[in-house]
């Protein structure tokens, strides 16, 4: 284990670094990096064997449109195991080839998607530009329910087939961050005939071309998948079987882990504290900058009023509720959206600090137009959110004219309660959103049509700056772009940054062939078991 120091300066000059290549990548046309997968592994792999990862809540389906967040134990990270990313983003921000071999453009409006040679869907039919088409034509049909239907339905239409290993999208303005969009928002493709079959969403089964094959879904409980021997990259994946267990718990999860019941679980080291030392258990950062947020309802309700959104920024001790959150000290309280080593950032525009005497003024010149601040705090039930939960409620509880309501939901059933339905007016998901660099994920919170933008922000002055800063390749007008990004961050508070942490695994220390994501998610065709601890 490296010492705190070391790892905190090594994780210093990895976020430098990341941001040198993340805006050097803007300067010339986009790269797509076909799977060269140096460095994913110093030890040599060893096939065979069985993994359990632990998440913290079950699929609602096996629908490869229905995706959230590239983020290690949610939805995502199971699909994946199936289907496999059409492309992802590695933990250095690079788009790198998966079950493609490469998306490219050379002037950001066409983009070429080139597929691998003879894939097949597990069930005998060709993983091919039909099937491409299919999947993200289907998800552009607003009946889909698809989270990406906005993204794709800008383009769909423009998807020509060119040979059964060739597709071209023209887009119908430049954007230099399309291939990382459709790593984060539509990267899954099932067998056509596969999802043709289902009647219903509930009786889609999953069939990919993926790593792995499911052979057992315990609803709620588990799930066990075995290798797919026709995967395209042998002699991958090394693993005989993959094992997911839902353990909402996480207190439960780290136990499980620490007693050997589970192989690994995605989390954060505050929740780590000693087990992260012991015997057999091992730790593995992600060396990514995540933000803490929630989401404010702008659609109804009183953050409709950009006083309500200043008046919840002042009143709050943001450094006291990372602490509430994580039981630790020493957390600083972010000023926008990019952090300090970011090219982007920029200091002239910070958001508003804890001012409990604005607040209170705010709170009261709301009253008197008639919109007392009563707000409803929707979260999923996790000890971590409980805390942050209740010390909001405790906060805004000691203001005149100020009170919350904590409603606790399941996490699977989270985003139909606040963006489907938009029932809350500040919610809150646990785990950070990766912005090391602006994209796809800025795109994703601030535009008018963003899949996270679950607080429905509308602002044709910050679409147009996201718009400015996606359809140039010249590092000066991308980095003046998003100085109007977050000057309006600044002004109009579209959501709550309270907070940014990197990502951690808690993990048995025979734990080989560990290759993240940008959002952490485990490239699993990878991961194999040692012979002895090969994590140090």
């Amino acid at each position: 284990m490296l010492s705190d120091n070391r790892s905190r300066s090594l994780q210093s000059l990895f976020m430098r670094g990341a941001a040198a290549l993340l805006l050097s990548l803007t300067t010339a046309a986009p790269v797509m990096l076909a799977a060269s997968h140096a460095g994913a592994q110093t030890e040599k792999p060893v096939s065979g064997g069985t993994m359990t990862i632990i998440n913290g809540s079950d699929i609602k389906s096996w629908d490869p449109a229905i995706t959230a967040g590239t983020y290690p134990g949610g939805p995502m990270d199971v699909l994946d195991a199936v289907y496999g990313f059409i492309v992802y983003v590695n933990d250095k921000g690079v788009v790198t080839g998966g079950m493609a071999e490469s998306l490219a453009s050379t002037d950001a409006v066409t983009w070429t998607l080139k597929l691998r040679k003879d894939m097949k869907f597990t069930d005998g039919t060709p993983y091919d530009a039909e099937a491409v088409k299919y999947n993200w034509d289907r998800a552009a049909d607003p009946a889909t329910l698809s989270p990406a239907q906005p993204f794709i339905s800008s383009w769909n239409k423009a998807i020509t087939v060119v040979d059964p290993q060739t597709l071209t999208i023209k887009l119908s303005s430049p954007n230099a961050n399309f291939a990382a969009q459709v790593a984060e928002l539509c990267p899954f493709i099932a067998s056509p005939a596969a999802l043709k079959a289902a009647k219903e969403k509930t009786d889609i089964k999953p069939v990919g071309a993926g790593a792995f094959t499911l052979t057992e879904w315990n609803q709620g409980i588990s799930m066990t998948m075995a290798r797919n021997p026709g995967y395209w990259d042998q002699p991958r994946p090394y693993l005989d079987t993959i094992k997911f267990a839902i353990i909402p718990e996480t207190n439960s999860r780290i136990a499980t882990v620490v007693q050997g019941g589970a192989t690994m679980m995605a989390g954060y080291p505050y929740q780590f504290g000693s087990n992260a030392t012991a015997p057999g258990v091992a730790t593995h950062e992600i060396p990514i900058r995540g933000i803490n947020r929630a989401y404010l309802n702008q659609a109804k309700g009183i953050f409709t009023d950009v006083r309500a959104r200043e008046a919840f920024y002042s009143a709050i001790d943001r450094a006291r509720l990372m602490q509430a959150f994580t039981q630790m000290p020493g957390y600083k309280a972010p000023s926008n959206y990019f952090g300090e080593n970011s090219p982007y950032f920029d200091s002239a525009s910070s958001l508003p600090a804890y001012d409990p005497k604005k607040a209170q003024e705010l709170f009261d010149a709301l009253k008197a137009d008639g919109k007392p601040f009563s707000i409803k705090i929707v979260t999923y039930t996790n000890s971590d959110l409980k805390r942050l939960a209740a010390y909001i409620q405790q906060v805004l509880t000691g203001y005149e004219g100020a009170s919350a309501e904590i409603v606790e939901v399941d996490q699977a059933s989270l985003i139909q309660r606040c963006k489907t339905q938009l029932d809350f007016d500040i919610c809150v998901e646990g785990g950070v959103l990766v912005s090391n660099g602006a994209e796809p994920n800025i795109s994703n919170l601030l535009s008018s049509g963003g899949a996270f933008n679950w607080g429905q922000y509308k602002s044709a002055e910050m679409d147009a700056a996201l718009k400015e800063a996606s359809s140039t390749l010249d590092p000066a007008a991308v980095k003046a772009a998003y100085v109007k990004v977050q000057k309006l961050v600044a002004t109009e508070m579209p959501l709550y940054i309270f907070g940014e942490q990197t990502r951690s695994l808690l993990l048995r220390d025979n734990t080989g062939g560990v290759v993240p994501s940008n959002g952490g998610i485990l490239q699993k065709q990878f991961l194999y078991v040692c012979t002895d601890a090969c994590q140090k």
